[in-house]
C-alpha cells in the first residue's frame, strides 16, 4: 500500500498535514532526517505509517516505559502487530515477544534494551527496515543519568544492511539538534522544521508565595475542565495532592518513584477521564494522546523553557482553547539550583544554569511570551497580540 491508503486504512485521515508527507517520502528515499515538530502534531504516525509501508520490523527507541506501552496499545486495537520490550515484563513475557518478533512491524525498547545480550542475539536473525529515535531530545540525557542514549549508534552500525533512521522530537533547540547529530553520527542529515508556536494556547506568569490560594480559586472556576498541575519533586506532588482532596478537589497524582501498578492506575483514571485533574512531576505526560486538556499549571518552576514547552504543549492538542500557567517564585529558582549543583560534569552545570536563567527571562519578561520562546528555539515569530498576559495587557 502506498502512503494515503496506509493512513486511510488503520489511522483514518484522507490527507496528512504537512510536512508529515514529507517526511515520509524523504526516510523511503534513504535520507536520515530529524523531524522538529510541535507536541500534538502527530510524530508518532510518521513512523507507523512507514513501518507498515516497510518490509520486515522498525525499532522505535522511546525514553518512557508509560509512553512505550500506549503506543503498543493504541496499534494494537487498530490492529497493527507491535510489542514492546521493557523491565515490566517477566522473563516469560519477554521470551514470548522474542519467538513472534518476525510478525510484528513495531517493536518498541528502550535504549538501555540494546545493550541487552539476548536481544542483539534475536536482532541478528531480523529483517530490520528501520530505527526511530523517538522524543530525540532525551538523548541528551545521556549526559546525565542514562548512559545508554548515547550508545544508540553502536547499536545502528551494528547492522550488516544499515537500517533507515529517523529521529522527531518537539522540543529542540539548534544546540540540542547538533547533539542529537553528534550522538548519533549523522553526517549531513535533513532537518525538517515546523513553526512551534502554539496560537490557541494562553500564556500567563503570575508571580507569587501563596500558590495554593490562586490554585483553589482556579480549580473552582474550571471545575469541569481537564488539566495538569506539574510540580518539581515527588514530596511536593504527594503533599499538593493530598492537599486538594482535603479542598474538596479529587485528583490523581503520579511521578517515577510510585510503584507500577500504582503509576498505571493513577494514569488509566486520568486518560479515561474519570479524573479531570492530574498533580505530577515531569515524570507524567510525554507521549500522551488526550485532545482536551484545557490547562497546565507549573506549580513550581521547571528546569528550563524546553520542558516548559514539552509540558504546556499537552495542552488543547484538539486546536480549543487552552492556559499555560507558570506560578513563579523566587524560592522556586534555589530548588531548580540544588538540582543543577547535583550534576557531578562542571560543563553540563554550566549547561543547565544558562538554561534556568533562560527560564527566568521568560517568567520576567515585559513582551510577547509566544515570540520569546519562539526566538529562544531559533524562531521568528510576531507577537501574539493577545495570546500571553503581556500582549494582552497592551491591548487594554
Amino acid at each position: 500500500m502506498d502512503k494515503y491508503s496506509v493512513l486511510k486504512k488503520y489511522f483514518g485521515y484522507e490527507e496528512f498535514k504537512t510536512p508529515q508527507d514529507k517526511i515520509i517520502d524523504l526516510v523511503l528515499e534513504d535520507n536520515e532526517v530529524i523531524g522538529l515538530l510541535p507536541t500534538g502534531f502527530g510524530k508518532s504516525i510518521i513512523f507507523q505509517v512507514l513501518a507498515l509501508m516497510l518490509e520486515g520490523v522498525s525499532i522505535v527507541i522511546s525514553p518512557l516505559i508509560a509512553l512505550m506501552e500506549d503506543q503498543v496499545k493504541a496499534l494494537k486495537r487498530k490492529g497493527i502487530y507491535a510489542a514492546v520490550l521493557n523491565s515490566n515484563l517477566s522473563f516469560e513475557e519477554q521470551l514470548e515477544v522474542y519467538s513472534s518478533l518476525k510478525k510484528y512491524k513495531l517493536i518498541y525498547v528502550s535504549p538501555e534494551r540494546l545493550e541487552n545480550k539476548l536481544f542483539l542475539k534475536y536482532m541478528k536473525d531480523l529483517k530490520v527496515s528501520m530505527i526511530v529515535v523517538d522524543e530525540a531530545h532525551t538523548i541528551l540525557w545521556a549526559e546525565g543519568f542514562r548512559e545508554a542514549f548515547g550508545q544508540i549508534y553502536t547499536f545502528i552500525e551494528s547492522f550488516y544492511d544499515r537500517p533507515k533512521l529517523l529521529a522527531l522530537t518537539a522540543t529542540a533547540t539548534h544546540s540540542t539538534v547538533q547533539k542529537i547529530k553528534a550522538y548519533l553520527h549523522l553526517e549531513s542529515p535533513i532537518v525538517v522544521e515546523v513553526p512551534m508556536d502554539r496560537p490557541n494556547l494562553f500564556y500567563k506568569v503570575i508571580s507569587m508565595e501563596h500558590k495554593i490560594n490562586f490554585l483553589i480559586k482556579y480549580l473552582k472556576n474550571h471545575e469541569n475542565d481537564r488539566g495538569i498541575i506539574y510540580c518539581l519533586t515527588r514530596k511536593k506532588t504527594e503533599e499538593l495532592h493530598y492537599k486538594l482532596i482535603e479542598l474538596g478537589f479529587p485528583n490523581a497524582y503520579y511521578h517515577g518513584g510510585l510503584d507500577i501498578e500504582l503509576k498505571k492506575r493513577n494514569q488509566d483514571t486520568f486518560t479515561n477521564g474519570e479524573q479531570k485533574i492530574m498533580i505530577c512531576t515531569n515524570a507524567f505526560g510525554m507521549g500522551i494522546d488526550i485532545p482536551d486538556i484545557r490547562f497546565v499549571i507549573e506549580y513550581d518552576l521547571p528546569q528550563s523553557l524546553e520542558d516548559l514547552v514539552q509540558q504546556m504543549g499537552r495542552a488543547s492538542r484538539d486546536g480549543a482553547y487552552g492556559e499555560g500557567i507558570v506560578l513563579f517564585s523566587f524560592q522556586d529558582i534555589n530548588t531548580v539550583e540544588y538540582f543543577i549543583r547535583q550534576q557531578q560534569d562542571s560543563k553540563i552545570q554550566k549547561q543547565n544554569q544558562k538554561k534556568l536563567e533562560a527560564l527566568v527571562d521568560y517568567c520576567l519578561t515585559k513582551k510577547c511570551r509566544h515570540s520569546f520562546i519562539s526566538s529562544y528555539f531559533g524562531q521568528r515569530e510576531k507577537s501574539c497580540k493577545v495570546s500571553c498576559d503581556n500582549c494582552s495587557k497592551m491591548c487594554r
